[in-house]
């Protein structure tokens, strides 16, 4: 429920716009809206699903729209109650189809971590958000530009709690045997407001279908089984975490010890949906899946680009042949990415990744329980930033550079099986005198966002 609470006095003004804010639409979110004037608004994030008994961290999205505008007038909103203290720009449109940043100069930050915009809008009527919103309608518009083409095969395996589609989108060359491909995984939008991953995945997906030769040769290589829109309700809710039942799907890939193939009865349809086709794309007589990315994106530092969950780390540093087996795997591919996508664009690899994941519930744990270093499974994680585009913030043309980037690493990544990341991008090292934003030891440590 939004609460608003009108600060303005009687004015017998006719000519009084009466402007309006609301988020009553796919996607929108925010809490109490609080108007000063036509003006001169306090808006405030809202818990995912006005459940205050969530983290605080949890309150970052918010998507809203205004309408009925004084036009040429500079607008003061001021933003409050986020769970994240690092400045962002928010972007804003006039149709929901072309978005622009806000310059930073109307864009400020105050000492109690208040954002504060100040512009003169030229439309009656305009959205503003957190970051670049991708719904599912915007979801099914782009499924539907893709239908009919040969290599790709749309499945619809299971539904959300509210009854809503969770697409499978399978792409390669179906001519070609099975036997001789490899199996790739990827899932996005686990956390729904995360939306840079849903870029990411046009870009990776237009690359595969563009007909280009290197594309042909991949797609005879390999099989690409992608999930673009795990929490679905989440996204059609305007939850920036959560199920619209509080959950955060990526903490409950809850297995029996005695039997870590199979997760409890209990966990929520869309874990069960994305585990039970893993597990039978790993026993269905084919190739097993070799790589399985998961696909998310991090509140931090305006600066801080791409980066990687790496686990585990060297025979040296005391890890078991197996565990250092993936961690040098991990590393082999994040180079390979660096390699295509440029290595400035991502952050250092670490000294270490540690094996905490291995004790929790998230889908790389329910990997490597049961499928140990034959699966190459990592969160990617992109931010919302300058990214490593200063001065200019990140767009989602970015994003989808960065998926074509992805494709093309993966057959750098097999085609050298003994590369190992170059040191000059660890995390030890300190690249051209810039200090590194992360520590050596992953993941990244408060205030930076965990996967939890």
């Amino acid at each position: 429920m939004i609460l608003l609470i009108a600060l303005v006095g009687c004015n017998d003004n006719d000519n009084e716009k009466n402007t309006n804010i609301s988020a009553d639409f796919e996607s929108g979110s925010i809490g109490d809206i609080v108007k000063i004037s036509d003006t001169h608004w306090e808006l405030s994030v809202r818990n995912d699903n006005n459940n205050s008994e969530l983290p605080a961290t949890w309150r970052s999205w918010w998507y809203i729209r205004m309408e009925n505008i004084v036009q040429n007038e500079p607008i003061q909103i001021r933003i409050k109650n986020s769970g994240w203290s690092y400045y962002y720009v928010p972007i804003y449109s006039y149709d929901q189809q072309i978005w622009h940043h806000f310059s930073e100069d109307e864009v400020v930050q105050n000492s109690a971590h208040e954002l504060i915009i100040n512009k003169a809008y030229t439309d009656d009527t305009v959205w503003i958000a957190r970051f670049y919103p991708y719904t599912f309608t915007d979801l099914e518009k782009y499924l539907d530009t893709l239908r009919g083409n040969p290599s790709i095969d749309i499945q619809i395996p299971g539904y959300s709690q509210r009854g809503n589609p969770l697409y499978l989108l399978k792409i390669t060359n179906f001519g070609v045997p099975v036997a001789s491909k490899k199996r790739i995984l990827l899932h996005a939008r686990t956390h729904p407001a995360e939306t840079p991953p849903s870029f990411l995945l046009e870009g990776l997906i237009e690359y595969l279908l563009s007909g280009s030769q290197e594309a042909i040769n991949i797609l005879s290589t390999f099989e690409f089984y992608i999930f673009p829109m795990h929490n679905v309700d989440g996204v059609m809710a305007g939850n920036y975490r959560s199920t619209p039942q509080s959950e955060n799907l990526e903490l409950m890939w809850f297995f029996d010890i005695n039997n870590p193939l199979d997760l409890v009865g209990y966990v929520p349809p869309e874990i069960a949906i994305l585990h039970q086709y893993a597990k039978r794309l790993m026993s269905d007589g084919g190739p097993p899946v070799s790589i399985a990315i998961n696909l998310h994106a991090s509140n931090s530092e305006p600066d801080i680009r791409t980066f990687f969950y790496p686990h585990f780390g060297t025979i040296d540093q005391g890890y078991e042949p197996d565990e250092s087996s993936l961690w040098e795997k991990q590393l082999r591919f994040i180079d390979a990415v660096a390699n295509q996508h440029g290595a400035d664009l991502l952050e250092p690899i670490p000294v270490e990744g540690g094996g905490s994941f291995a004790d929790k519930t998230y889908p790389e744990s329910w990997w490597w329980a049961n499928h140990q270093d034959q699966v190459m499974a990592m969160t990617m994680e992109m931010t919302y930033g300058r990214a490593g585009y200063a001065p200019r913030w990140i767009e989602p043309d970015d994003f989808r550079s960065l998926g074509r980037s992805l494709v093309l690493a993966i057959p750098d990544y097999y085609a050298h099986p003994t590369m190992v990341a170059r040191p000059a991008n660890r995390a030890s090292d300190i690249l051209r005198g810039v200090d590194l934003k992360y520590p050596e030891s992953y993941p990244p440590n408060a205030p930076d966002e965990l996967k939890e």
